[in-house]
């Protein structure tokens, strides 16, 4: 049986009968995850290899008790289209996973962070659906808030439940995002402590083909002075999933793809950005008009940056109407395409942009590429519009927690006596967020440079995002993921890519792997 649409599922869950059974699994939930949050071993068990604590699986299951519903009640459920009826159910129910000749892998751990903003501005993001995916866009492909079942009390979002799906994603198009239904609950402990709780929603609407659940899962709040957070954040997820191409498998295996590490550091790098542009806006108060405009054209820079990186993360954006296609040439099987239309969009170019990606095994570890690729001193030696031309880093802005984090400006020189090429530049923002490294670029003109450096608004500059990403895969390699967008000035569809652009995209990926691997190569002699 299918999985129940959004539009369905949105009108069932504030039905009485299924509202009751869903406040019941919230309950116990968030009070599950309040205990994980705060145990430590035997519970919790660091792993050296992985850098992190990952879950004892065994002492999970001896602390909490979780029945699953029976073959019979899956069946009646489906029949008379009710929620699941136990008697003994204690509001938290574990079932069969997918394909049973497929084999469920437990995905849990922990990580722990301080992150610059409050605790209520926290909540306050992690319940609406739209800032959630937007800050955690490098994980978050989609996200819809089918229903609120309780809206909170005293004004805020204390005792707020509401149901919501989503699609978490990898940096590349040959893995498909994996797709939950879950219950986010919102609960506040004490006067400077929260908890927002996720969990599936198999318990009440069962679907025997699922293939991921999230078990009590979300990240506990704590207050500190100087409006900071201690963050706890649990992933536990159940996996069952066969498509995993070969490449990815280790990534997987490892259980970094979706690590609790990855969603602290990245909401971390998020508040980061936030407190520096604060800071410098506050600086610039009561500055000289000249000094006013530098620092106000850094600002706009890290502003465009970021919209660079939100640019990049929709490339991997999952839509059933846009899906990605193979490329329709000889030796093209592994690059995939899709197209989209763009009529009012702000900030981007209109017309139809051509979307171009493929994943590649280097035999080169994961932090030399990404060092290669991120330096603006390289560029020339693989970027096909700069080869030839020298490359160098203009403007370097690091961020303060991880120097690896830092929105940088690449100018491009053309050669001596090439007086028929101007300078171009990159706007570049490179960043980890502990199982992928990023280098997300975006071409901006000289013109627009001296916009923005001048202290105007950056929001008028149009841009389209393309990037690396590079995952690990073993000690002596990893996977990168290259994504283009590039303006189409033919006639294509999401059916139909002409000639002519199949070939240029054939060609730039095809030669920028190439470029990439050979440098790579030719530093790795030496």
């Amino acid at each position: 049986m299918p999985r129940a649409s959004d539009l369905l599922l949105s009108v069932s869950v504030c039905a009485e009968t299924y509202k009751t059974k869903i406040v019941d699994l919230a309950l116990a939930s968030s009070e599950e995850l309040r205990q994980m949050a705060q145990q430590q071993e035997p519970l919790w068990l660091f792993d050296t290899n992985k850098q992190t604590e990952v879950l004892n699986e065994v002492e999970y299951k001896r602390r909490f008790t979780h029945l699953d519903p029976t073959l019979e009640e899956i069946i009646k459920f489906i029949a008379n289209g009710g929620p699941i009826d136990m008697p003994n159910f204690n509001g938290n129910v574990d079932i069969e996973m997918g394909n049973s000749s497929i084999p469920s892998v437990i995905e849990a751990s922990r990580a722990i962070g301080i992150v610059l903003v409050d605790p209520i501005n926290l909540v306050h993001m992690l319940m609406d659906v739209d800032k959630w995916s937007y800050v955690f866009s490098n994980i978050v492909s989609k996200a819809t808030n089918l229903g609120l079942l309780l809206t909170g009390r005293d004004g805020n979002f204390n005792g707020a439940l509401q149901v919501m799906s989503a699609q978490f994603h990898l940096p590349s198009p040959l893995v498909r995002p994996r797709e939950v239904y879950f219950a986010r609950y919102s609960r506040q402990l004490d006067f400077n402590t929260w908890l927002v709780t996720d969990v599936s929603l198999e318990s009440v609407y069962p679907n025997p083909l699922v293939q991921y659940k999230r078990r009590p899962s979300g990240c506990l709040i704590h207050g500190l002075q100087s409006g900071l957070s201690l963050v706890t954040w649990v992933e536990n997820n159940v996996v069952c999933d066969g498509s995993i191409p070969e490449m990815f498998r280790q990534t997987f295996k490892s259980g970094v793809a979706f690590s609790a590490k990855r969603w602290m550091l990245t909401m971390e790098r998020h508040y980061d950005r936030y407190a520096v542009l604060q800071k410098q806006q506050n600086q610039l108060l009561g500055q000289p008009l000249q000094d006013n405009n530098v620092g106000k054209g850094q600002k706009n820079l890290m502003k465009l940056a970021e919209r660079t990186i939100k640019s990049y993360n929709t490339i991997f954006s999952s839509c059933n109407e846009n899906q990605w296609m193979p490329l329709s040439i000889h030796g093209g099987e592994d690059i995939f395409v899709k197209t989209n239309m763009n009529l009012d969009a702000p900030g981007t170019p209109r017309g139809v942009v051509v979307m171009i990606s493929t994943s590649v095994w280097l035999p080169i570890p994961q932090n030399d590429v990404f060092k290669f690729l991120r330096a603006g001193g390289n560029r020339w030696k693989w970027d096909l519009l700069s080869y030839g031309c020298m490359t160098r880093d203009a403007l370097h802005i690091p961020s303060a927690r991880d120097p690896a984090n830092s929105v940088s400006l690449v100018i491009v020189e053309p050669p001596n006596g090439r007086t028929n090429k101007s300078e171009m530049f990159y706007l570049q923002e490179s960043f980890t967020d502990s199982t992928g490294m990023y280098i997300i670029f975006a071409p901006v003109d000289a013109s627009a440079v001296q916009y923005i450096m001048k202290g105007k608004d950056s929001d008028s500059v149009d841009m389209l995002a393309s990037g690396f990403a590079v995952l690990p895969c073993t000690s002596e390699g990893s996977i990168l993921t290259m994504a283009f967008q590039l303006m189409d000035e033919e006639i294509s569809t999401p059916e139909y890519l002409p000639p002519h652009s199949v070939s240029t995209a054939n060609r730039l990926v095809s030669e920028t792997v190439s470029l990439i691997k050979a440098s790579l190569m030719f530093n790795s002699a030496f």
